[in-house]
């Protein structure tokens, strides 16, 4: 099918059937197919355009928030521009209330770098970001949540890798999984909603995100729940002060895009967790909740209660970041027992 079929069969598309026939064909392919390669491509601007337009500004209001997500994620393919732009701030403004959230979560949850945060940031132009952004506060404040959005590192957080001595390098810390998937189920409007999960890591996307999708290899086979990863540059790996720059804007952001909900960070001492997680805490406001750092490094005396005065709690293992979340309130007894097995299974001692 050529790139003009394409685009006439999804134009004539009866009233209240374009849906449907986009979940019968490869929109992925299609998209693919009016791209063109680097030859080709450069011939077809005119069906790039149309094809945006169609499906994001002429005919949007027949699509789901999962079929708009599912759009806005195909447009990946295409290069920026103006009117690639325009037509992801149209589908992101076409929705409000709960479809608007649905479609942010879907979003969110691509599997791939192509999440909310890359849409957001890297593929609009200043104005549309500026519309988009607005969009969200609004909707932040005519339909608040009390959500729980989880922050979380990933190196010597989720698996033993810099500065760790007790576990062997590379392996997934006993009951982080397990803490991981009870918070972001226990305390969720809407807990099988996907994306309330995000990775924060000063690791480098990388050429064609090759490093940031490396990274979210390494965490597929672990049974998380769906994420998204916020990575960082390679200017950012030479300094603690860089580092917790960058993990500080990846923040920034993530509360500009889900202004609605609470948030807590998970973390660790080895690097500059704990002055992120202060920082977060102060940016945050009443909704940041918690900040729980785990002490792969010791932090003693008056740095130690410097950082507890300014809300950071401390801990050795997942039990014992178990039971600080659930006096905490972010987890139910059953949901703290169910950590607590799950570290006691794994043989690791108990702190």
């Amino acid at each position: 099918m050529t790139p003009d079929q394409a685009l006439a069969r999804l134009r004539s598309a009866p009233a209240g059937r374009l849906e449907p026939l986009l979940a019968q064909i490869d929109l992925e392919r299609t998209v693919a197919a009016i791209v063109g390669n680097r030859v080709t491509g450069l011939f077809r601007r005119a069906q790039r355009e149309a094809l945006v337009e169609l499906l994001c500004v002429e005919r949007v209001a027949e699509l789901s928030p999962r079929m708009r997500a599912k759009v806005v994620h195909a447009l990946r393919e295409l290069a920026p521009s103006a009117v690639i732009s325009h037509g992801i701030r149209s589908c992101l403004l076409s929705l409000t209330g709960e479809p608007f959230r649905d479609m942010k979560y879907l979003l969110n949850s691509t599997g791939d770098r192509h999440d909310l945060e890359h849409v957001v940031f890297e593929r609009l132009t200043p104005e549309d970001r500026e519309a988009v952004l607005a969009h969200i506060a609004a909707e932040a404040v005519d339909s608040p949540v009390h959500d729980l959005r989880i922050l979380c590192d990933i190196d010597d957080t989720v698996r033993a890798m810099l500065h760790e001595t007790r576990f062997p390098r590379g392996s997934v810390y006993p009951g982080v999984v397990e803490l991981l998937i009870e918070l972001d189920e226990g305390h969720a409007s809407q807990p099988s909603r996907p994306g309330d999960l995000t990775f924060v890591t000063a690791r480098p996307e990388g050429p064609r995100g090759l490093i940031e999708q490396y990274t979210r290899n390494g965490l597929s086979g672990l049974g998380l729940p769906p994420h998204a990863v916020l990575g960082g540059s390679f200017l950012n790996l030479f300094t603690k002060q860089s580092i917790q720059a960058r993990k500080l804007q990846n923040f920034v952001r993530e509360r500009a895009l889900f202004p609605e909900c609470r948030f807590m960070f998970i973390g660790d001492s080895g690097q500059a967790d704990p002055q992120v997680g202060v920082e977060m805490l102060r940016l945050g406001g009443v909704h940041g909740v918690a900040v729980l750092i785990h002490e792969v490094v010791p932090v003693e005396g008056a740095v130690r209660a410097e950082l507890e005065a300014a809300g950071i709690r401390f801990f050795r293992g997942y039990d014992e970041a178990a039971r600080i979340a659930h006096d905490l309130g972010l987890l139910d007894a059953a949901s703290r027992d169910r950590v607590l097995l799950a570290v006691a299974a794994d043989g690791a001692p108990m702190t």
